[in-house]
């Protein structure tokens, strides 16, 4: 592949790779250097990339090599546990504002706690759409161990939120 076709069309993937950053580093600095160092391994591996694969997929396998090479290194995983998107807008029905908002801070509050091979591979099937399959390969593991850990987060999710009993019907179930 051409390397100036191949530098747009992994440019053209920059949100998406963003995006998954942010899920596993989970503040704007750590996922903007998570982002960067990644993009820079695989423009440096381009050669390395195959045509008929899946370059999205590629690239997320990238990140999350990335981001354990990088919590490996510090010997230390970032606290989430106060920390909140800060970039993401609310997007929730004006007939139900405050039950929609509690909802989604609720489900970003859920988010934030979640281990993080629990949030890796409930992000990509999740929120990216990928198969178990595509996550697995992705991630390096089997798909029972995607699958697993996706049930678990949305086990979680239904306890949760059955045990908040809130009034009126909740919107949480579009993102899972």
């Amino acid at each position: 592949m051409n390397y100036k076709l191949f530098k747009k069309q992994v440019e053209a993937l920059l949100p998406d790779v963003k995006k998954f950053s942010y899920s596993l580093a989970r503040n704007s600095d750590n996922s903007n250097d998570l982002a960067q160092q990644s993009l820079v391994r695989a423009l440096s591996k381009a050669d390395q990339f195959k045509d008929n694969s899946n370059l999205k997929s590629w690239l997320f396998r990238i990140v999350y090599t990335t981001w354990i090479d990088i919590t490996r290194k510090n010997k230390t995983i970032t606290n989430y546990k106060n920390t909140i998107h800060e970039n993401h807008p609310v997007n929730y029905d004006n007939r139900h504002n405050i039950s929609s908002l509690n909802t989604y801070i609720d489900c970003k509050k859920m988010l934030i706690l979640l281990a993080d091979k629990q949030k890796a591979s409930f992000h990509l099937v999740c929120l990216e759409g990928y198969t178990y399959s595509e996550a697995a390969k992705i991630l390096g593991i089997p798909i029972g161990t995607v699958a697993s850990r996706v049930t678990l987060v949305r086990r979680t999710f239904n306890q949760y939120f059955s045990k908040k009993k809130r009034p009126g019907k909740t919107k949480w179930r579009k993102l899972i």
